[in-house]
């Protein structure tokens, strides 16, 4: 299955916090399955401008994230986490809502 994460911080990342962080990415870029059992990462976006990092991963299961998101909450950043689907199976799944 694949999900989307929208990362935001907790409150303002000090520049010891945010080298933190850019060392902590590059370890789950080169490991992914290290931090997500079975997971692979397929996109990677840093918006600009915003305190938000937007990560779409290919995991096996809800489950095996949490750990990972629990890291990511004890290291000061909240994360949304939004199942995604492919657009073949989520208009299959709006017609059939629609009795098409």
């Amino acid at each position: 299955m694949e999900v989307i994460f929208l990362h935001r911080p907790i409150g303002v990342l000090t520049p010891e916090m945010m080298k933190a962080g850019v060392d902590a990415g590059k370890q789950i870029l080169e490991k992914p399955t290290e931090f997500v059992p079975g997971g692979k990462i397929i996109a990677v976006y840093y918006a600009r401008a915003q305190w938000l990092i937007v990560c779409i991963w290919e995991v096996p299961d809800m489950e095996a994230i949490m750990p990972f998101l629990e890291q990511m909450r004890i290291f000061g950043w909240n994360t949304e986490v939004i199942p995604a689907e492919k657009g073949e199976v989520a208009i299959d799944k709006i017609a059939k809502a629609l009795g098409m």
